[in-house]
């Protein structure tokens, strides 16, 4: 008998802030904002395997999934009803720290936009991931 494990979620805070060229109007008056998060493990994608090493996050009207394991970056299909590979983003670069009671993960990532039928062009998104120093968290990035 094969028993699944559910994936494990830490809960952590996202700071996030717009590089790019282009206005685009977040959740707050700077074009940055400051919400909670949950990095998980593993999460379950449509072919029946995982994404790895990854969190969740809504941007520009949409929500996706940024994965560390291959510096993916996913997109909720609304006629799928599910996360697929968005081949024109990717999590460009990130690096951890550890500080005393604090697990840091500081990076940046593009965001393809299709503002319309004939432009789109990838926005850049540099974030701060803060979570609690659990010796969980750190052997997930070893």
């Amino acid at each position: 008998m094969k028993i699944n494990k559910p994936p494990k979620a830490f809960l952590g805070h996202i700071y996030v802030e717009y590089t790019g060229n282009n206005v685009v109007l977040l959740n707050s008056n700077n074009d940055k904002f400051f919400q909670n998060v949950n990095i998980f493990d593993y999460l379950p994608d449509r072919r029946g395997g995982h994404i790895k090493r990854c969190f969740k996050i809504e941007l520009l009207d949409s929500k996706y999934i940024l994965e560390f394991e291959n510096m993916s970056v996913y997109k909720y299909d609304e006629k799928a009803n599910n996360y697929v590979v968005d081949d024109w983003s990717l999590l460009m670069e990130y690096i951890t720290f550890t500080n005393r009671d604090l697990f840091m993960i500081s990076g940046k990532f593009h965001i393809y936009n299709e503002i319309n039928d004939t432009d789109g062009r990838n926005e850049t998104f540099s974030f701060n991931l803060i979570l609690d120093n659990k010796e969980e968290i750190t052997n997930l990035f070893k």
